[in-house]
């Protein structure tokens, strides 16, 4: 998708193939309205409440028995990104240091089915994770109850 000239140096040319990462460009078929001008992988957000911004979300995997980070990325602030980054750390940290989580403890942003799914279905751990409930929603769309 980007192009570098040929005599683009080996650290541009790095930073430009990390804007088609599934962890910032890729993530998402929507292209962003504002694209930084010193940055072009941060993303303009307002996820804060304030005015809006050129960010990255970090992304932690943190062992809490014993408070230690295993694994952190920065992603674009993009739910979907977010989500498949701990994917993303999980495995790693499986085959790196063969460590396991019996139980994810995170909000409700990774509540999907397709989330809850892979972590019980497909990795064997207890989400103890909100569910994402669209069951009220107010765009007119048809809202999709929940069956339990």
């Amino acid at each position: 998708m980007w192009s570098v000239p040929d005599e683009a140096t080996r650290a541009a040319q790095e930073y430009l193939d990390t804007l088609d990462d599934a962890a910032f460009g890729a993530a998402t078929q929507v292209k962003p309205k504002t694209l930084s001008p010193s940055d072009p992988a941060a993303r303009f957000t307002g996820a804060n409440g304030d005015r809006a911004f050129f960010a990255y979300s970090t992304n932690y995997l943190v062992d809490q028995d014993n408070a230690i980070i295993v694994d952190v990325e920065a992603t674009a602030p993009i739910r979907q990104t977010e989500v498949g980054v701990v994917q993303d750390m999980i495995v790693r940290t499986r085959d790196r240091f063969n460590l396991h989580p019996d139980k994810l403890v995170a909000d409700t942003a990774y509540g999907s089915a397709k989330m809850l799914g892979w972590l019980v279905e497909e990795e064997g751990i207890e989400p103890y994770i909100p569910v994402i409930d669209k069951s009220q929603r107010k765009d007119h769309v048809l809202a999709r109850r929940l069956c339990l």
